[in-house]
């Protein structure tokens, strides 16, 4: 089996999350087994990954891998699942509803998103209406877990339950010498396997899982560390026999500049710096991110797969070309995280510079980041006067029909190991507007033919570039029609292609290890 192991699914993902996306889809379409592997804690998760199109077989979460809830038969939950005493008052609400005993508030009653009146969670409240404890309700339809609050409303235990009833983990947390937060210092896995045992941190815990997954499947799994600042570290403390492999979703050191020489980003210092010799290979998505840790690590022999976290569904390959011409709104479109290193201030300005010759042109902005980061930008677009024009719509789990409204797609981003995004532009052909950075943008950008690559910094350029594509109908269409082309490299079966080698090992070791 072959797992790509993470942090979570949520409702609201990262690259990291949809590249692992895109690469089921081409394990699925090469009828070979995989599955994401999370390690978090959430009720929620299997609606969440539903959102997605995945279903618990696409999954395996460390918590329902010791709660035995891997697979369940959904069931519906609602009022009536609590057996509430006769004596309770129920307000029903759509989100929440509340239950009085008399005329004091003993229960809210927190209903999952979207679903009418299932349960989510339920809070339980003592005589002077501090919360006692909540309940969480999986969304597959059984009772998940409990938390304990103390008096400052902190939490200070948690019991997960099996489908059927039965505790499974316990967790116990202490609180912080400030006194304004807790920490997780104790795990119990309760009777797993005739006997229980006990974990210091969840990074404990997830090392334990992962070695019981391999146990479970024979051993010789392959994993592969998607998320660095949690799968990276428990992937090289595996004790039993596996393939173990370290992706890279970010560039690897800390000067975007300079990736050769600058000092290591915290999350590869251990394993590039400690314990190369105990994985067996390296997956980066671009040629240039191999060459730089080829030089970096002073070695040829690990072994460095290059494999483009993007892929395009056969679908949308095979659907007709949109003619750009056609399109009404001079729309460009930015997708992507909202934080500082996509520079997206940088794109609102040079947005502000197309309007001059391109007065009706429009900036659509889709993705999410911090409250304050998105304030700036909403403050920015303000001061510019762009409220009209320049718009932060949020983050979008179906941008198909997004794409094919706009024109171009920018960014500004000034480091990325790969922009996601980009791929999936050219498969609804828009033509790339981006700065030559480390790394992504000079592989799939064929300067001049499917859009144009800037020198890293020059707003200026960027928005004559913008400026022309969306003042020149000809230069437009010629330019969307090769990014379909494009778009071609990334289809499923050649993504597959790239990513055989890698998969073979489970039956032979390809490659030979640091020492």
């Amino acid at each position: 089996m072959i797992y790509f192991v993470n942090e979570y699914v949520m409702a609201l993902n990262s690259g990291v999350e949809h590249a692992e996306f895109k690469r089921l889809a081409v394990f699925k379409h090469a009828k070979t087994s995989a599955k994401i592997l999370t390690r978090d804690y959430n009720y929620s998760l299997h609606r969440m990954a539903a959102g997605f199109d995945l279903d618990q077989d696409d999954l395996l979460n460390m918590y329902d891998f010791f709660q035995d809830a891997t697979m369940v038969s959904p069931k519906k939950t609602s009022t009536k699942t609590l057996h509430l005493p006769f004596q309770y008052q129920v307000s029903p609400d759509a989100n929440v509803s509340r239950v009085m005993q008399g005329g004091r508030l003993v229960m809210k009653i927190h209903h999952t998103p979207g679903r009418v009146g299932e349960l989510g969670f339920t809070e339980f409240f003592d005589t002077y209406g501090n919360i006692t404890n909540r309940v969480f309700y999986d969304d597959r339809g059984f009772k998940s877990g409990e938390a304990f609050l103390n008096q400052a409303g902190q939490v200070f235990a948690e019991v997960l339950y099996k489908p059927n009833g039965q505790r499974a983990l316990e967790r116990f947390y202490e609180v912080t010498e400030d006194g304004k937060g807790t920490v997780l210092f104790n795990i119990r896995v309760v009777n797993y396997q005739g006997r229980d045992y006990y974990f210091n941190s969840e990074d404990e815990l997830f090392t334990f899982f992962l070695d019981e997954v391999n146990r479970k499947d024979g051993l010789n799994d392959v994993f592969i560390a998607d998320r660095p600042s949690i799968a990276n570290s428990p992937l090289i403390k595996m004790t039993t026999p596996a393939k173990k492999y370290i992706w890279f979703p970010i560039a690897h050191a800390t000067d975007p500049f300079d990736q050769v020489e600058s000092p290591l980003d915290g999350n590869y210092v251990e394993v590039l710096s400690n314990h190369l010799n105990r994985i067996d290979g390296l997956i980066t998505m671009t040629q240039a991110q191999a060459r730089d840790l080829r030089t970096r690590l002073h070695s040829n022999s690990i072994q460095i797969h290059v494999i483009p976290g993007a892929a395009v569904s056969d679908e949308q390959l095979a659907a007709g070309q949109l003619p750009a011409v056609n399109k009404k709104e001079n729309k460009i479109i930015y997708v992507g995280r909202l934080e500082a290193n996509k520079r997206v201030d940088d794109l609102i300005r040079a947005f502000k510079l197309v309007l001059r010759k391109v007065p009706d042109a429009k900036l659509d902005i889709r993705g999410y980041g911090s409250s304050e980061f998105v304030a700036s930008l909403e403050k920015l677009i303000k001061e510019l006067k762009l409220t009209d024009q320049a718009v932060i719509n949020g983050y979008t789990p179906k941008i198909e029909a997004v794409y094919d409204q706009a024109k171009v797609f920018a960014t500004a981003t000034s480091s990325d190991a790969y922009p996601l995004a980009m791929t999936e532009a050219l498969s609804h052909g828009l033509p790339l507007v981006a700065f030559d950075i480390n790394y992504g943008p000079s592989e799939i950008i064929q300067n001049g033919k499917n859009g144009y690559l800037l020198k890293n910094g020059d707003v200026y350029g960027f928005s004559e570039a913008l400026v022309k594509l969306l003042q020149d109908p000809a230069e437009l269409q010629d330019m969307s029609s090769e990014a379909y082309a494009s778009a071609q490299a990334y289809s499923l079966s050649k993504m597959w292609q790239l990513w055989q080698p890698l998969v073979e090992t489970e039956k032979a070791t390809v490659g030979v290890k640091m020492s």
